[in-house]
């Protein structure tokens, strides 16, 4: 005879699982409504600093936001607003301006003639130097010493007439203010004389009337130049 089957065991719920499960429910629902109550779960985004101003856009709509600098505060009233500090003025683009007292007054005067002075090429002089130091154009420097069959080249010793304007060393005219006089010299046309000397053809013409051929004039002749009083 077989055996009677015995009924299976029945498990019994003791105290201590009961008060597990009654906590882990306790808990599950305190989670659930402190994420409720904070607007739910956030992905966290990289921002800016704060010192930037700028806004990250808004999540969950997926359109892009527009970026806008923090506008600054407005100064409460009665509050002194400091001056902006103006800034230093640019290099100025001009010609160098001459010294109030002319460097040129150093060096010894030609004489007969106001505002001429001499000046002794020295080792390692150029025109162009010269120029520089005394603050006189290379072309000027050319006018004033034609004596220069290349201004390339200068000797050491070789002495040079130095002035502010061509002018300088020519003779003025005995019965005429603001004239002066010009010989001609090899080359030479009224058209070159009058570049030169910052003066047009019709000028030269009309303080010498005797040239009635602008293109005969000869080496060695002598004629006005209209310049400064």
């Amino acid at each position: 005879m077989e055996a009677p089957s015995r009924p299976a065991a029945r498990r019994t719920l003791t105290p201590a699982v009961l008060l597990a499960t009654a906590f882990l429910v306790v808990c599950a629902v305190a989670s659930i409504a402190f994420v409720a109550a904070n607007g739910g779960l956030q992905v966290p985004q990289l921002v800016a600093a704060a010192s930037t101003g700028i806004q990250s856009p808004a999540p969950g709509n997926g359109a892009s936001a527009t970026v806008e600098p923090t506008a600054p505060a407005e100064p409460s009233p009665g509050a002194t607003v400091p001056a902006p500090t103006a800034s230093p003025p640019g290099p100025s683009l001009g010609p160098t301006p001459i010294p109030s007292i002319d460097p040129l007054t150093a060096l010894p005067g030609c004489p007969d003639h106001p505002g001429c002075y001499l000046y002794t090429i020295r080792r390692g002089d150029t025109l162009s130097m010269i120029g520089s130091r005394w603050l006189i154009p290379v072309s000027t420097l050319e006018v004033l010493n034609p004596q220069l069959t290349n201004p390339s080249t200068i000797v050491v010793g070789q002495v040079l007439y130095l002035g502010r304007t061509p002018y300088v060393r020519l003779d003025r005219c005995p019965d005429a203010p603001a004239c002066y006089l010009y010989v001609i010299r090899p080359g030479d046309r009224l058209s070159t004389i009058g570049g030169t000397f910052g003066i047009t053809t019709t000028a030269i013409l009309d303080l010498n009337p005797t040239i009635t051929d602008p293109n005969a004039i000869f080496s060695g002749q002598t004629i006005r130049l209209p310049g400064p009083p």
